[in-house]
């Protein structure tokens, strides 16, 4: 599409986080002037799916990390996308990492980023969430996080205050514990803390389920990094809680780009196509597994249904193709 290839072509000519908001901004203002159709999708043909209660519109949605105070989500789904994740969100509204804090690495199709859960705060992206969403038709993930002051062993009331905050806005909740870029973070993933964390989490949707009369599901995004011992506790534990899904997986620091943060794109392919292969091993049937990192041509996403994986989260990829990539994503379902 010449308005994809025109798009892209633009962006890469300025800084990585500077393009981002520049490629978001002008989807924007297609969008806003009826124009996005140019770039729209077409639906035809593409068949629903059934996984976690929630029906999605197709298998194909957008990780959290792109729509970080939940301004655009509704015009990635008027691209195509069956549904987006949104945040991630903290508490109170957070900076982030300082800059420059995002690397592209353009030959390789490969981004690092430290970032840092730079965001508006949880109650000024429900305000935005509430703006946007009477023009969103695809299911509707709000990613939650600890705030980078809070200490790791209170790092529980975060999660447990933010799915009160977002749990009637939410059609599910990603509950981020795999972010390399807030200190101690990805500590929750141990068994010190998961165990417990989990638990909690879990117990809250219950109370909140009972008063709203509906089961938001629960979804954990998990790290590439974690040794293959820790990733089979996490997924028993889930599987034990009935967590309804993994997110298979976030970014790696197993690189030697000589910059802070997690790198994603072409290197985690591999990585991602393991560790998707290895849960599907073991869970039952019930944990939806959705497939992120590495997702970079049709191929790999044909490999990773090949795998079994239930939905496709795709970011990097869709930054360095754009929507020509969606649209061979939802040839293949």
């Amino acid at each position: 599409m010449f308005l994809n290839k025109l798009g892209l072509s633009l962006v890469r000519f300025f800084p990585p986080e500077i393009s981002s908001k520049l490629s978001l901004r002008s989807l924007e203002i297609l969008y806003r002037i009826g124009m996005h159709g140019a770039l729209s999708t077409n639906q035809e043909g593409v068949e629903s799916i059934q996984k976690m209660g929630l029906t999605f519109p197709n298998r194909i949605g957008i990780a959290g990390g792109l729509d970080k105070n939940a301004e655009y989500f509704h015009i990635l789904n008027a691209l195509g996308f069956g549904f987006v994740e949104v945040g991630t969100f903290t508490l109170k509204p957070q900076k982030g990492n300082p800059k420059p804090r995002v690397h592209r690495y353009m030959k390789e199709e490969n981004i690092v980023n430290s970032l840092g859960f730079n965001n508006v705060g949880v109650y000024e992206g429900i305000k935005n969430i509430e703006k946007n969403k009477p023009s969103f038709e695809g299911i509707l993930g709000i990613s939650i996080g600890k705030s980078k002051e809070t200490k790791i062993e209170d790092a529980f009331k975060d999660y447990l205050h933010l799915i009160d905050y977002v749990y009637q806005h939410a059609d599910y909740i990603a509950v981020n514990i795999s972010s390399p870029n807030t200190e101690n973070l990805r500590n929750l993933s141990l068994s010190d803390y998961f165990s417990s964390l989990i638990e909690k989490v879990m117990n809250k949707r219950e109370q909140l389920a009972k008063g709203a009369d509906t089961r938001k599901p629960i979804v954990l995004k998990i790290s590439p990094d974690e040794s293959e011992e820790n990733f089979e506790k996490i997924i028993e534990k889930s599987m034990e809680t009935n967590v309804d899904g993994l997110i298979i997986n976030n970014t790696s620091i197993n690189h030697l780009k000589g910059v802070k943060g997690g790198i994603s794109g072409n290197y985690i392919r591999n990585i991602s196509e393991k560790n998707l292969k290895f849960a599907r091993s073991i869970c039952d049937e019930n944990l939806t597994l959705i497939s992120s990192g590495g997702l970079m041509t049709k191929k790999d996403i044909e490999n990773r249904l090949r795998l079994s994986a239930d939905l496709i989260q795709l970011y990097t990829g869709f930054i360095f193709r754009g929507t020509d990539l969606l649209k061979e994503s939802l040839e293949i379902q």
